[in-house]
């Protein structure tokens, strides 16, 4: 067994971990960073595979290997899931997202409070575990400023110091300053949805997103290829941790990355301090990185595993875990989705970056009245292919046809023949709310290629809130559909309870101790020299994308180790 020691291990260099590295790094603390999966380059990602990256999901887990299964309900044994929307090598999904980079609205913050004070406490469903973030809006704005100028985020600022501004999301919290670089170009199908929302009286606008739309800080700009969502930046133009923090990190010469590594415990000592993890290397040895701090960065499902794996006498339900939440409140976005088929004009979905091209935010959190309806909250409505990726074999595996056409045959070769550029999804990602049996645990019947037990969810997310509030977005977005001027507009097909894509919640933030598992910096309540990083400590979604908050809240993080934590080691407050 090899020993290395060093004053921080940070387990997962992906959105958060990859900061994390960089920013401690640069204050001279010796930072080891541990990944699953290896370290690509960019010239990895040429030439574009549509079958290797989109089909065979190359940059994702392997549901064999690396198993995570799912089931409705606690009375039904659980099966693997086989399509698993997160990274699997340095940069974490970052790598291969859509690049999406969205703020979260002030009452995004504050569901629970915000909701009872317009609406009233019986507007929360009885059974949803709903809560308040333990900080506000403005407490995170500086480090949104930070990640966005950093990383490079192309956008329009819809709301520069509580100065609405046309073209830019109105509905959006007050930023300080522009974003660093202008808008992407609009294709066709964002002139289209531009064109129907306005003619409705909504406010479209360009999707931010971490890609370049003019070269900065000695990277190149998109050029556009299509090839975006799924697939690794063959030019370096997309935001990933790959191409902006890694380099940073390896420039203090204070970072060193093991790539290959599966992390299977935290260890601790008598007294319940983390001292460090315990790992097998890529030829299945086990090894030890001893540690002042020790920071658990990977996705949702392993962080909970990992805590659950390294349970002790003193916390036999999992590490830190003395509030009794870890593995709770778990949430997803669902997708509503509708097709829009034109028979007089070209749509190529397939051009420029593919993941919610254009977007407004009219029916989202409560930017709307809610006043009589039977849900809460709302969801981010965009224009985008059928399944985040518009080649060939994205939309032959994703383009749901009209009724009365069949799935297969003459039929449905016809079909897609005369549609496959001449269609575009419009979909609305819901801002699910929290359940306390919405959860991660372990599963006693399926293994890893280690032997390490599956993380298991325990999921469903049919209930009468999320129901309700689906049938009305599908209404709303079949009239911009027949408002585009669409020949054809039709419903696609929604899941059978599964989660869908950004998985959050399992160790959630909170202000007391006694209901959550980290406190507002992802400092464990339980272990001080233990913090828990992503999305797994977010209270609540938003109808957002939550990639820009986790690395908000990573740079939040760093800044208070740095500053007040590597001076005075304890509890941060």
């Amino acid at each position: 067994m090899a020993t290395q020691k060093t004053d921080v291990v940070i387990v997962g260099v992906g959105a958060a971990g990859g900061i994390l590295a960089a920013e401690l790094g640069k204050a001279g603390m010796k930072v080891i960073g541990l990944e699953r999966g290896p370290r690509l380059t960019t010239s990895d990602f040429a030439p574009a595979d549509e079958l290797r990256y989109f089909q065979r999901q190359d940059l994702r887990p392997n549901y064999k290997r690396q198993p995570v299964t799912w089931r409705p309900n606690a009375g039904v044994r659980a099966t693997p899931m086989t399509l698993l929307n997160y990274g699997n090598q340095a940069g974490g999904g970052t790598v291969h997202y859509g690049a999406l980079s969205w703020r979260f609205h002030e009452d995004d913050f504050r569901v629970r409070s915000h909701t009872i004070e317009r609406y009233g406490a019986k507007a929360i469903p009885a059974d949803s575990s709903v809560a308040d973030w333990p900080m506000t809006y403005a407490d995170l704005e500086p480090f949104y400023d930070r990640a966005e100028y950093e990383l490079g985020v192309s956008g329009k600022a819809g709301n520069l110091k509580g100065r609405k501004i046309d073209g830019g999301n109105i509905f959006e919290a007050p930023r300080q300053r522009e974003y660093p670089l202008p808008a992407l170009h609009p294709d066709q199908s964002g002139v289209l949805f531009n064109e129907g929302a306005s003619k409705l009286g909504y406010h479209p606008f360009s999707s931010p997103r971490a890609i370049l739309s003019q070269p900065y800080q000695d990277r190149p700009s998109c050029t556009y290829c299509g090839y975006c969502q799924a697939f690794g930046c063959h030019v370096g133009a997309k935001g990933s941790i790959l191409v902006t923090k890694l380099p940073e990190a390896d420039a203090t010469g204070n970072f060193k990355l093991l790539t290959g590594t599966m992390v299977y415990r935290v260890n601790t000592d008598n007294s319940g301090r983390a001292t460090g993890v315990s790992y097998y290397g890529p030829d299945g040895s086990e090894n030890t990185v001893e540690a002042e701090l020790v920071i658990i960065a990977p996705f949702i499902y392993d962080i909970v595993r990992l805590l659950m794996l390294s349970k002790t006498n003193k916390f036999p339900n999992g590490l830190a875990n003395s509030s009794g939440h870890l593995g709770k409140h778990m949430m997803a976005h669902i997708s509503a989705r509708v097709f829009a088929a034109f028979d007089d004009r070209y749509v190529n979905i397939f051009m420029g970056p593919s993941a919610q091209k254009h977007t407004l935010d009219d029916f989202n959190a409560d930017n709307f009245d809610h006043t009589g309806m039977n849900f809460m909250r709302g969801a981010q409505i965009s224009v985008a292919p059928a399944d985040a990726e518009a080649g060939p074999i994205g939309t032959a595996m994703s383009l749901v046809p009209p009724p009365g056409t069949p799935r297969w045959g003459a039929a449905y070769r016809d079909f897609a023949a005369k549609y496959f550029n001449r269609y575009a999804g419009i979909v609305a990602q819901t801002e699910n709310l929290p359940y306390a049996d919405q959860a991660i645990d372990l599963d006693p019947n399926v293994r890893d290629q280690y032997g390490l037990p599956a993380p298991r969810v325990t999921y469903d997310w049919r209930r009468p809130n999320e129901l309700a509030r689906i049938e009305f977005l599908y209404q709303k977005l079949e009239g911009i559909g027949h408002a585009m001027g669409a020949t054809k507009v039709w419903r696609g097909n929604l899941s059978s309870g599964a989660p869908g894509s950004h998985h959050q919640g399992g160790a959630r933030m909170g202000s007391d101790p006694k209901t959550s598992v980290v406190n507002r910096y992802s400092q464990s309540w339980d272990i001080p020299n233990l913090f828990l990083m992503g999305s797994a400590t977010h209270p609540t979604m938003a109808g957002f994308n939550p990639t820009l908050t986790i690395q908000a809240l990573a740079y939040m993080a760093a800044d208070a180790i740095v500053n007040r934590y590597k001076k005075n080691p304890g509890a941060l407050v």
